[in-house]
């Protein structure tokens, strides 16, 4: 075990670090964030126009959803049917701050290059169906290039720059040549991938063209693998969510837009892979579902550890697993490397499958930052979901029990050997 830790040490955390601290996964990270405001308020109003559906046909609350639908919808299409341009916004805001670049010439980049790249004019309309979730991809690659381009004028100082002009005027100035280079960039991308697939545009071409390679991440095999990873830089003292986010939630926010479009037309859900899969289910009471370590800490033997169990209880509710993680520790604890590190992926590629065979709605809306098992409830909007994270913390609690009990016995055999020595001093009864 020694050996295993020495070599993760060696070669796992090096790289780990270099993947959380590289700029343009911290941007997109960053940026994809932010966005969760943006889908929590959307997955809310999607709740609140559902609840027609727990009422009979022919009954007046009923009616009332049904005939007022469009209205009730207009704050979910507001939200989660323009993702593609407030992911813009947020990338761009990210990487404007991580290359010292115009913040406000930025985010106008950004946005410029995400609505040229997804939409095109049809019989001389303006088609934006691409502006929501299946516009993130194109929306934050464009975002970060432009950003980047906005920021090599400035610094090479290939801009309109007059002296004796106010800061705010100046700036404006600075970035006409950038902005100018940025529109003319994208329409001839998007004019060149139109006219080479027949009439696509950006967006449409990838979601056509990688779709398989898209929905790839949303497998069991890729479950088990993202889940693995997670607890193995868990294991090692780094957050594992923080370094795999930032390349893994671009694609859960695309799964979540899918879902909760195909939700408010009541179509199957066609995704499981989505955030709040991640968070309140894979990762149910915290990472590694600590929750379990947790209780039975509580119900430990030893003080030491009954002590971290109460400490952690209410960080539990919230799914955070730092104080267990740390605390107790799992980080470094040959005791808990089999079923922290290999356990949890098995348990998470278990709810994956019984989401993708309908048994449980999938997630559906995000929830942020609600208790377990109402934040299970109000994601998937299915009351299955509860006894399903009921009864995987049950099995947690299975899979952690031998292993907490070979840890508490070598704990409790410290906490002797100290009591011992605390006896002992006291026995000689110096006084100086």
């Amino acid at each position: 075990m020694e050996k295993v830790m020495n070599f993760m040490q060696k070669y796992f955390e090096p790289i780990a670090s270099k993947v959380e601290g590289n700029k343009f996964i911290s941007s997109i990270k960053n940026g994809m964030i932010a966005l969760i405001s943006i889908l929590i308020i959307g997955s809310f109003t999607l709740i609140i126009s559902s609840i027609g559906n727990l009422f009979p046909d022919g009954t007046v609350i009923k009616d009332f959803f049904v005939n007022y639908a469009d209205i009730l919808d207009l704050p979910f299409n507001y939200t989660y049917g323009l993702l593609a341009v407030y992911s813009a916004i947020t990338i761009s805001y990210s990487h404007a701050r991580q290359i010292n670049a115009p913040i406000l010439q930025s985010i106008i980049a950004g946005v410029m290059s995400t609505l040229i790249l997804n939409t095109k004019f049809v019989d001389g309309n303006l088609a934006t169906g691409y502006l929501d979730s299946r516009g993130i991809f194109v929306s934050i690659v464009s975002s970060l290039v432009v950003v980047e381009v906005l920021g090599l004028f400035i610094r090479k100082r290939i801009t309109l720059r007059f002296k004796g002009l106010p800061e705010m005027v100046a700036s404006t100035f600075e970035s006409i040549i950038p902005l100018l280079v940025v529109l003319c960039g994208t329409v001839l991308v998007s004019i060149a991938i139109q006219a080479m697939t027949g009439g696509l545009i950006v967006s449409e071409f990838l979601t056509q063209m990688l779709a398989p390679a898209i929905n790839s991440l949303d497998t069991p095999y890729a479950v088990f693998i993202i889940a693995f990873l997670e607890m193995l830089f868990w294991f090692i003292g780094l957050n594992g969510y923080a370094i795999l986010i930032g390349v893994v939630l671009p694609f859960m926010t695309q799964y979540l837009g899918a879902n909760a479009t195909a939700y408010a037309n009541g179509e199957p859900i066609p995704h499981v892979f989505a955030p709040n899969f991640w968070d309140y289910f894979m990762g149910f009471t915290g990472s590694g579902i600590t929750g379990a370590l947790v209780l039975l800490a509580i119900f430990s033997k030893s003080k030491r550890i009954k002590a971290i169990g109460k400490a952690s209880f209410v960080p539990m509710i919230f799914t955070i697993s730092e104080p267990v993680v740390y605390g107790l520790p799992i980080c470094y604890n040959p005791y808990l490397f089999i079923p922290f590190v290999f356990g949890t992926p098995i348990l998470a590629t278990i709810q994956w499958v019984i989401f993708h065979v309908g048994w449980v709605r999938p997630p559906i809306a995000n929830v942020g930052g609600a208790p377990i098992f109402l934040a299970n409830y109000l994601s998937t909007v299915d009351w299955r979901a509860i006894l399903l994270a009921a009864g995987v913390l049950i099995i947690g609690i299975v899979m952690y029990y031998p292993f907490f009990k070979m840890y508490e016995k070598s704990v409790l055999e410290e906490e002797i050997k100290e009591v011992s020595k605390e006896e002992q001093y006291a026995e000689l009864d110096l006084d100086f």
